[in-house]
């Protein structure tokens, strides 16, 4: 499989807020719109495409867009917001399309949270023309100055068992591996500044903390929110905290 029902439900809750929570997901749709190099016209299908910072920015680019997502409320949103788009909802793995339909395929910070890539890899290869280009926009997996907050998690919520996190270096190989030229990457990097702690808790608030801590027993909710505020203040400086986020774009065509 590649999208699990748990999935569909979590993006269905978040249509309304997504682009607010991940802040970075706009800037980085028209980053990865311009590193596809897209002519005006070009048959464009974005998979995964939420709310559509990605198709946006194609459609900006003047091509011909159509977009898809396994989220019903996602898909919902984009097609009120944007009639101007084919908006279908469809699995990154199975998608409902003919061979050799597109010029170019998008996907912004999806691959990561596939369970089988490859398959929806494959499903790109096939739906696009002779010539075609992907383009894919994938989270730089990095800790970095927030160790503490992943180490709280570990202590709270224990290890995430969820398997190793796709890489940059794997995602090229998938694509080789899928038929596409080796791919032409680049890293680019979408910090986020929050004036204090408590602006940074009320962001991860959006991202469901209070509804993992209700899972907790008695008295480890407050100890986690303890903890928490110790670690976020030690990041804090006079420009207040600023939280280091990054991606890598990967462009690809039909070998």
């Amino acid at each position: 499989m590649t999208s699990t029902e748990q999935g569909r439900r979590k993006y269905d809750a978040l249509a309304d807020r997504y682009e607010e929570i991940y802040f970075y997901v706009a800037d980085v749709g028209r980053r990865l719109v311009d590193f596809a190099e897209p002519p005006p016209g070009a048959r464009l299908l974005d998979v995964g495409a939420g709310r559509g910072a990605v198709a946006r920015a194609a459609l900006a680019h003047g091509c011909v867009v159509t977009a898809v997502d396994a989220s019903a409320g996602m898909v919902d949103r984009l097609a009120a917001d944007h009639p101007e788009i084919t908006a279908r909802q469809q699995d990154a793995g199975r998608l409902d399309f003919p061979s050799d339909s597109f010029d170019v395929v998008t996907a912004g910070f999806l691959v990561q949270v596939l369970t089988e890539p490859d398959a929806a890899l494959a499903e790109f290869r096939r739906v696009l023309a002779p010539g075609g280009t992907v383009a894919l926009s994938l989270e730089r997996q990095e800790i970095g100055r927030l160790g503490w907050l992943h180490e709280l998690n570990q202590e709270f919520f224990g290890g995430g068992g969820g398997g190793e996190p796709l890489t940059a270096a794997r995602l090229d190989e998938l694509l080789v591996e899928a038929g596409f030229t080796p791919p032409t990457q680049v890293e680019i990097d979408i910090p986020k500044s929050l004036p204090s702690a408590v602006a940074m808790w009320d962001w991860l608030a959006l991202q469901g903390i209070p509804d993992a801590l209700a899972t907790l027993p008695d008295g480890h909710a407050d100890a986690f929110k303890e903890k928490f505020f110790v670690g976020a203040e030690s990041m804090r400086t006079e420009d207040g905290i600023v939280l280091e986020f990054g991606a890598t774009l990967h462009r690809a065509t039909l070998a």
